[in-house]
């Protein structure tokens, strides 16, 4: 009966070093320069779906229909069938968005290009240590499955559309770590690790 004790209390008191890896935690300035670089990937994606939509249903005013399609904007002159037609592109471009976090984080090395453009990958992350100013252990720091990139990528963009945007947590918790980080067990990360 002691041995099996033993057996249960060695690897709590063995290093962790085994199962995680150091890495980087960027700035907030980092991550917020790659948010814009892959809004604009998204926005010029959007942009092109709504106007080849609107070329190929003939509609000859496209400038007056781009401003409500692709920057959804409403005045009083939008009528109950614009609206309901925007609700349906918003939604399907948050679709999009989703696809484009999900594919990029699970199949692309955990970065999106604006991650990648930055050198920042995401990693899974159910216990972070800090080790030095902006160094943190991460364990298991292993690549994201795809349903651990769906989870992460439903909360931070139906956040958004619920206008409660929870990337503003990672102000709140350590290492950088937004809601959707915590709940989906990932972090953000410098892609090459310590060096």
């Amino acid at each position: 009966m002691e041995t099996k004790r033993k057996k249960l209390v060695a690897p709590a008191l063995t290093p962790s070093h085994l199962a995680g890896q150091e890495f980087i935690i960027p700035s907030l300035a980092h991550r917020f320069i790659a948010e814009m670089v892959d809004f604009f990937i998204l926005f010029f994606i959007k942009a092109t779906i709504v106007l080849s939509i609107m070329h190929l249903s003939g509609i000859k005013d496209i400038s007056k229909f781009a401003m409500h399609y692709i920057i959804e904007e409403i005045d009083e002159d939008t009528s109950m069938e614009d609206l309901q037609k925007m609700m349906i592109v918003a939604l399907i471009y948050r679709m999009l968005v989703c696809f484009y976090e999900i594919i990029c984080i699970w199949g692309a090395g955990g970065a999106t290009p604006g991650k990648f453009l930055l050198g920042l990958r995401v990693v899974t992350c159910d216990t972070s240590v800090l080790i030095a100013p902006s160094r943190v252990l991460v364990i298991p720091s292993s690549n994201v499955s795809i349903t651990t990139s769906t989870i992460r990528a439903l909360i931070k963009n139906f956040s958004i559309a619920s206008f409660f945007p929870a990337f503003i947590t990672l102000l709140f918790f350590q290492h950088n770590r937004t809601a959707y980080d915590i709940v989906a067990g990932t972090i953000v990360v410098k892609r090459n690790g310590v060096r």
